[in-house]
């Protein structure tokens, strides 16, 4: 029983910082790459972050990248603990799907597949998502995290945003996921799922 206890952990996704659960302290929360209810799809794409600590974070300097080669620079902004910080490509409610974001970047584009990454201001990576097809994105749907402090590049931490804001599409921008989840069953199945996949 020890010995297939410690195949399974050698087979485990281990997240930036080695652990099974995710330990970063700014993640990528939550993203639309495919906007439905937007004037077009590049005015409804906008990515969530969340701070995942007990301390006020100083965005000023941090990076947020593509597999394009493409980065959006953060502004001097204190994101208070357990806050959400919303980046969109259109700041227009009218034209974006109906949502007020934080940050208005241009340039940069999120596709159905890819890839988004967090730098600090020291350039280190903090969080970072690789996904394709197995994960769960839909037209006119986020893809939510569904614990900030589960691992993050594995789609089973993810899945399909079921509140409707805005102009009608599904997501919670600069709000708690609709699909969020903290019971110990959860956290137990997330731990148990990552060690099986």
């Amino acid at each position: 029983m020890i010995l297939i206890f410690l195949i399974i952990i050698a087979q485990t996704p281990m997240g930036i910082d080695g652990d099974i659960l995710s330990s970063n302290s700014l993640v990528l929360n939550e993203f639309m790459a495919i906007p439905y209810s937007s004037c077009t799809e590049a005015d409804g794409e906008w990515i969530e972050l969340y701070n995942n600590t007990d301390d006020w974070i100083n965005l000023s300097g941090w990076m947020i990248e593509n597999n394009y080669g493409q980065e959006i620079i953060l502004a001097t902004y204190l994101l208070p603990p357990e806050g959400y910080y919303v980046l969109a490509a259109c700041g227009d409610e009218t034209l974006n799907g109906g949502f007020s974001p934080n940050l208005v970047y241009s340039d940069f584009t999120i596709h159905d597949t890819g890839r988004l990454t967090i730098r600090n201001n020291y350039s280190i990576l903090v969080d970072e998502i690789v996904f394709d097809a197995s994960w769960p994105i839909h037209t006119g749907v986020s893809c939510e995290r569904i614990n900030p402090g589960w691992i993050s590049n594995h789609s089973s931490s993810w899945d399909l945003a079921m509140n409707v804001f805005g102009s009608g599409d599904m997501g919670t921008p600069c709000l708690q996921n609709s699909v969020y989840e903290n019971s110990f069953a959860q956290n137990s199945w997330a731990f148990i799922k990552a060690f099986v996949e």
